[in-house]
């Protein structure tokens, strides 16, 4: 307990030290006083829109250039991925010899069973949400696939699908709330870029157990517009995920 009580105040001062040392590289174009204001006014909107789960508009405000490379990628490895072919008991029996025919076939079940379970071919609801198939991916414009992305790294998102995936009602589910962010300090590299240190309430303060508390967000200057760059825990720790183990007892009347 001792090592941990030292480990945070010293996580909060090595980020102070970073904003000090960026804030110092000052431009006479703009003040970063001024410049810190515009990026704060960007942030504040961005997690105010998702948390009304405003993903279209939320979408403008993140810096779509920067993600586009990254969705195209994504297309093009979908435009060359094949549906997984589902093996046969001489297959399993040619890798293993000795295998008796009753023991193959218990292993095709067993992998029938799981290929169940998996999302279906093409479906990448868990990073795009709404993407079900391919053609609903390549019918995306980078805009929306940022909206979709937005959509599924939202926990509010994960749960209700992991309810879905248990077979729950989602009308029993009570109305979930957003997760509180808060904006801890503004770091100023120049007219064009500015770090963004920010956290959450979604472990009720107790963040830093599970490996990832204070997070950085990069916010850049686009067309004269500061624009959010879409991080992989832009919206929530990367190590965290969601699903639940029985359905939500029904809503009382």
């Amino acid at each position: 307990m001792n090592s941990g009580s030292r480990e945070k105040p010293m996580r909060h001062l090595r980020y102070g030290l970073i904003v000090l040392t960026i804030t110092g590289a000052r431009t006479a174009a703009q003040a970063p006083s001024q410049t810190a204001t515009a990026v704060r006014a960007t942030v504040d909107s961005f997690f105010h829109l998702i948390e009304r789960e405003k993903w279209d508009s939320a979408a403008m405000l993140v810096d779509v250039p920067r993600f586009e490379p990254y969705f195209k990628q994504v297309v093009s490895s979908a435009r060359t991925a094949l549906p997984p072919r589902e093996q046969t008991v001489e297959e399993i029996m040619a890798r293993d010899s000795t295998m008796p025919r009753a023991a193959a076939e218990w292993e095709m079940a067993r992998s029938k069973k799981y290929m169940a379970m998996a999302p279906a071919f093409g479906d990448m609801s868990n990073e795009f949400a709404g993407v079900h198939s391919q053609s609903d991916l390549f019918a995306l414009t980078p805009s929306q696939a940022v909206a979709r992305w937005l959509e599924a790294m939202d926990y509010r998102t994960m749960l209700r699908a992991a309810l879905l995936r248990k077979g729950c009602a989602l009308s029993a589910v009570p109305t979930l709330p957003a997760t509180k962010q808060t904006l801890l300090a503004i770091g100023v590299a120049n007219d064009s870029v500015a770090y963004v240190i920010q956290t959450d309430d979604r472990f009720g303060g107790a963040s830093d157990v599970y490996g990832e508390g204070e997070r950085v967000l990069a916010v850049r200057r686009v067309r004269d517009q500061w624009r959010i760059e879409a991080r992989r825990n832009l919206l929530r720790p990367m190590n965290v995920w969601t699903d639940v183990d029985a359905c939500p007892s029904p809503k009382k009347p």
